[in-house]
């Protein structure tokens, strides 16, 4: 009896927790179609201040802390000290959200994502590992292209947009960086972002 009242109890708490993912999902997926009416039209500018990366990333980081929680998954963070670049804060945070989100979303249960910072030639490097699906050869060209989901991801039960890789790499090449990806099938992703100072 005591078990099955504590099942009962628990059932608002799981119930606010799914409402609040789903909001949060539709939220974003709302923010990636703002996003991609102003990217079309030309109307992304860049409104650059000086930003600690390595504290921006723990933001994120925070903000994703539920979700890998659910699963499981341990979100490791080891930056490098860093001097403050020049970045737009609400683009560079999306972008930073996407990567890091999908690596939690693509990763199954009891595994690690690990995060990242150096400095090396003039450039910051971000990068965020997975233990996720990996993205076949075949798709890892056309990973950043508007609107396009790999094999692996349709096939599996996450929803996505097939927007935000599209937008992060955009949104890098506005601060003059690149975003690329290695993967193996069925042992993980790492998605490096390179800024210059």
């Amino acid at each position: 009896a005591l078990h099955n009242l504590k099942q009962e109890s628990d059932k608002p708490k799981h119930a606010l927790e799914s409402i609040c993912s789903s909001t949060e999902e539709l939220t974003l997926f709302i923010n990636s179609i703002l996003n991609l009416s102003r990217v079309e039209s030309k109307g992304v500018k860049l409104h650059l201040e000086s930003r600690d990366i390595n504290a921006l990333i723990k933001e994120v980081i925070e903000k994703n802390q539920f979700q890998a929680e659910k699963k499981s998954i341990q979100i490791l963070f080891e930056p490098e000290p860093l001097f403050s670049i020049k970045v737009d804060v609400d683009l560079m945070r999306q972008v930073i959200h996407n990567v890091v989100e999908n690596a939690v979303k693509y990763s199954p249960e009891n595994s690690k994502v690990l995060v990242t910072t150096e400095e090396v030639n003039g450039e910051i490097l971000l990068q965020v590992s997975d233990q996720g699906m990996g993205i076949s050869t075949d798709d890892i060209d056309k990973i950043f292209y508007k609107f396009y989901r790999s094999k692996n991801a349709k096939s599996s039960p996450i929803r996505g947009s097939g927007l935000g890789l599209y937008l992060s790499d955009y949104f890098v090449k506005l601060h003059n960086g690149k975003i690329q990806v290695e993967s193996v099938p069925e042992q993980g992703s790492t998605f490096t972002v390179s800024l210059p100072f």
